[in-house]
This record gives structure tokens, C-alpha cells and sequence, in this order.
């Protein structure tokens, strides 16, 4: 029986989609998106540099303004929204109760503008947070750490990421992963 819910933040909770920031930003990112989220940015991931950092390797590149509007802190609300009706859904798994924790690769920037938006404390039992413990998905001693700092059953519990290889990892070292597509993914898992 399923007991904990870990969850990925982005394209769950938050929606990082090219799509929306090409809303956002009314244009076709094609030629800046991976610098914006490239190399140097995964150092961001792993707490070795802060985000300011990252922006400021990029200020000779043509799409400079572009790259500082996305990552800056201040701008993270259109970057970076809240996808509302999947967390109001998440709230209502909390009050039927099961424990839900969440397991990303995130900068210190979102994961403050996260905690400020949806107050991780309120709806979360715990968290593991890759700018925090230098370590990203699909690496499989993240996975370990949360299993181990939580003292989680691996048959109680199921993990929802949007990317397959976060997915293949987490089912490889035996929690049970699914894709997340939308939240019937989870709905129907939890059946």
C-alpha cells in the first residue's frame, strides 16, 4: 500500500516549460535556451555557483537580456509559474493522508521563490534539494538520501518525475516511478 508520494517540482508543481517561456517572453527561445539552462546552469543545480553567476558568464551573448529576464529571482513568478491546479491537487493527497515529499533538482532562487509560493512546510514532510545536498537526479545516491533521511519503505512508496531518466533511475534502485504527464498519472497509480 502506497503511504508516500515524492514528487518532482518542475513541470509538476511549476511549470519550467519551453513553451512558457516562450509565452513569457513572446518568441521563439531556440537560440538561447540551452545556454539559459546549459552547462553552467547545472552547476546552479548542484549549489557550486548561484544563479547571479551563471547570468553574468553570459553577458557578451547576444541573447543576454533575454537569458537575465528568465533567471532572475524577481521574474521567476512568469518563468517559473505555479501550475495551480496540480498543486491544489497535491493539497488534497495531503489531506487524505499520505506523506508527500518532494525530490528536485533545483537553484537556491527557486527554491526560495517555491517556498514563498506554496509554503513547502504546510503541505510537505520533507524534501531533498540538489543546489542543498550537491548532488542531481539520476543519481542514484539522491534517491538514496531521501529514502534513508526520511526513513522511507520503498514499497510504500511512488515517485512522479517529467523526465524518463529520472523515472528509469528511481525504478532501477527499486522505488516505484512513473512519468508524469498530468495528474491522472498520479490518480491512477494510487488506485
Amino acid at each position: 500500500m502506497i503511504k508516500n508520494i515524492i514528487l518532482d517540482v518542475g513541470g509538476i508543481l511549476f511549470d519550467d516549460s519551453r513553451q512558457n517561456i516562450e509565452r513569457v517572453l513572446n518568441k521563439n527561445c531556440d537560440s538561447f535556451f540551452k545556454k539559459a539552462y546549459g552547462n553552467t546552469f547545472t552547476n546552479c543545480l548542484l549549489g557550486e555557483m548561484i544563479v547571479q553567476e551563471h547570468v553574468d558568464l553570459l553577458k557578451d551573448d547576444e541573447n543576454y537580456e533575454d537569458i537575465k529576464f528568465l533567471l532572475k529571482r524577481e521574474n521567476l513568478c512568469k518563468s517559473y509559474p505555479l501550475i495551480e491546479k496540480n498543486f491544489n491537487y497535491v493539497k488534497e493527497l495531503k489531506k487524505k493522508g499520505y506523506k508527500l515529499y518532494l525530490l528536485t533538482n533545483i537553484t537556491e532562487d527557486s527554491f526560495n521563490y517555491m517556498n514563498e509560493t506554496i509554503n513547502i512546510d504546510k503541505i510537505f514532510d520533507g524534501g531533498i534539494y540538489s543546489y542543498q545536498e550537491h548532488l542531481m537526479k539520476p543519481n542514484y545516491d539522491i534517491y538514496e538520501l531521501l529514502i534513508n533521511k526520511f526513513k522511507l519503505k520503498k514499497d510504500e512508496t511512488i515517485f512522479f518525475d517529467d523526465k524518463e531518466k529520472n523515472v528509469v533511475a528511481a525504478n532501477e534502485i527499486g522505488i516505484k516511478a512513473v512519468e508524469f504527464k498530468s495528474v491522472s498519472d498520479i490518480e491512477n497509480n494510487l488506485e
